[in-house]
């Protein structure tokens, strides 16, 4: 990575180590990542929105909270603030586990491929960070099942249902068979386009059990 792409973010850990402010409303922090104001939000706040379950293909896919506040904010800092600390506050709100829910210890935590010139960009592979978060919160193994192939994919952001369809035709291909239950992570679940994909290319691997898990679902 080259340094002019680190510089950003280096200068931003200088100004702003973390805990000096909180991540979302940039208040004076006594040290820990949230305030107490926000971080009250993030595990208390709109409590009747917590955990939606849609079904994708057959898929049953879990979101911790809606894309909003607080938790939107934890999104956009791990996305394109590239600080890693949001993934572990995302995760913190993970246990416990909806009534129903659970994986057995041999399950693989995986995560959307992100494009290699995204991350140069991002600094920060934020599915794959995300994606490790959880799986220290569960713990459970986390490695990569799925790479992008050469087909250059524009990023879903502002695409409607059709497109990101079309957008991502052909985009995921599994590393390895797979005979074992999947947890696939991502931070948003928006039209589900993105999970379905990824759910197409671990099912051709062999994936009978998979689950999808995201950060927040949009509104």
């Amino acid at each position: 990575m080259k340094m002019s792409m680190k510089l950003p973010v280096l200068l931003k850990e200088i100004l702003y180590p973390e805990g000096a402010v909180c991540l979302c409303c940039g208040t004076v922090s006594d040290g820990t990542r949230l305030c107490p104001a926000c971080r009250e939000e993030l595990l208390y706040g709109d409590m009747l929105s917590f955990w939606r379950f849609r079904d994708l293909s057959g898929v049953s896919a879990y979101s911790l909270r809606p894309h909003r506040g607080v938790a939107r904010s934890l999104v956009l800092q791990l996305k394109h603030g590239a600080v890693s600390g949001a993934a572990n506050e995302l995760a913190s709100v993970l246990l416990p586990l909806p009534e129903g829910l659970s994986f057995s210890p041999d399950t693989v935590v995986t995560f959307v491929p992100m494009p290699a010139s995204r991350r140069r960009e991002r600094c920060i592979d934020h599915g794959e960070t995300l994606a490790r978060a959880f799986a220290d919160r569960l713990g459970l193994p986390c490695r990569p099942l799925l790479a992008r192939t050469k087909v250059r994919a524009h990023t879903q952001e502002g695409l409607g249902k059709t497109r990101r369809a079309a957008n991502l035709k052909g985009v995921f291909q599994p590393l390895e068979p797979i005979h074992f239950p999947v947890l696939l992570t991502d931070d948003v679940l928006t039209t589900g386009t993105t999970a379905l994909r990824c759910i197409e290319s671990l099912r051709s691997a062999g994936a009978s059990e998979i689950t999808v898990l995201t950060a927040t679902y949009a509104i």
